[in-house]
């Protein structure tokens, strides 16, 4: 991250400067080498890179003067690394990564924001409510749009202050922190991480922050998986007393989220929910079953998994289907928390939320 690689390293592709990186939820046919290796090569096909393997499980996507290195060691969750530009991460990332219905952001509850350790350094908060209720009042209940980054000695602090505030509670979400870690023996670093997943680091030692990486991906894989335990609804055949007869039972619960304040204008919600567009990436045909009640069984354009939701003004429950990806409940409910109300939350939470 300091100093410059030589012109011999991958013919000069490794720019000097800070090292972008991205929590991946993949996917692939098969969770193994080779299906690691297809779900990149139509990722490298669209973007017109390259793909090459480094080792068994690290690969190389690369262009004449740009080089990207996933790590698929872990199945599901891979890291994506470069220092590349900002914008040119971007570009790849939106268009060619998170476009693939096999591929995913990582969406970081706020508490593995606070996780991170080092020595925080600042703290980002961001939220509109523009995608959900573009034609919601304002000031009274939920200021509209809201950015702020804070610096200095314990900024979570001040985030806490304010999120105690009536007014401004719903639009403290945690976007973003930065944390300065230092070890005696590989060096120091300083890394930004955000709730999609995306962490920028500079420093004298990129030992450093692959750890906090990989701590960041077990948590997210942890709370992904105990989503999937908890939610996901299976049916198991029993037998009867009677010869000729199954019974069915039931396992798993339904998301349950109370709205810390009222839906002002729900059609819109439903409407901008379902619209097939990131963040929330949902699709569904969704039908009024009351007055101000709607449904909707929708389909998750991440791998295609089916969803039902019922929803009203101050309410929501989700029915995840027995294989529907945890990665489902945990986008929803982060982009709710940052483009609704920051305090949204399951009425029964699981641990890392």
């Amino acid at each position: 991250m300091q100093g410059r690689a030589g012109d011999g390293v991958l013919a000069g592709r490794v720019r000097e400067g800070q090292v972008k990186s991205r929590l991946i939820e993949a996917h692939p046919v098969e969770a193994s080498g080779d299906g690691a290796q297809a779900l990149l090569a139509s990722v490298a096909e669209t973007a017109d890179l390259d793909l090459a393997p480094m080792s068994d499980d690290l690969w190389l996507l690369s262009s004449s003067d740009e080089s990207f290195f996933v790590d698929t060691l872990n199945p599901r969750f891979w890291l994506l690394h470069t220092t590349a530009r900002a914008k040119t991460i971007r570009s790849l990332w939106r268009q060619h990564f998170v476009s693939s219905p096999r591929l995913d952001s990582a969406w970081l509850p706020a508490s593995q924001l606070r996780e991170l350790e080092g020595n925080r350094r600042w703290i980002k908060s961001s939220f509109s409510s523009d995608q959900l209720q573009p034609r919601a009042s304002t000031g009274e209940v939920v200021p509209r749009r809201w950015r702020v980054q804070v610096e200095g000695d314990t900024p979570d602090e001040l985030l806490e202050l304010v999120s105690r505030h009536a007014k401004y509670r719903a639009s403290a979400s945690l976007t973003a922190v930065a944390t300065i870690l230092r070890d005696e023996q590989l060096g120091n670093a300083e890394v930004a991480a955000d709730y999609q997943g995306g962490f920028v680091s500079s420093g004298s030692s990129f030992e450093v922050v692959v750890g906090l990486l990989w701590r960041s991906l077990d948590r997210y894989e942890s709370y992904v998986r105990d989503l999937e335990s908890r939610f996901q609804l299976r049916t198991q055949a029993a037998p009867t007393d009677a010869s000729d007869e199954v019974a069915l039972s039931f396992e798993g619960e339904v998301a349950h989220i109370e709205f810390p304040h009222e839906v002002e204008d729900i059609d819109a919600f439903v409407a901008n929910l379902f619209n097939c567009r990131e963040p929330f990436r949902l699709w569904a045909v969704p039908r009024e079953v009351g007055s101000g009640q709607w449904e909707a069984n929708a389909v998750d354009l991440h791998v295609g998994h089916t969803l039902r939701l019922e929803m009203a003004p101050r309410w929501m429950r989700i029915l995840l289907g027995e294989h529907t990806c945890g990665n489902t409940l945990a986008r929803l409910l982060a982009n709710l928390q940052h483009r609704f109300d920051a305090q949204t939350r399951l009425a029964s939470p699981v641990a890392a939320s």
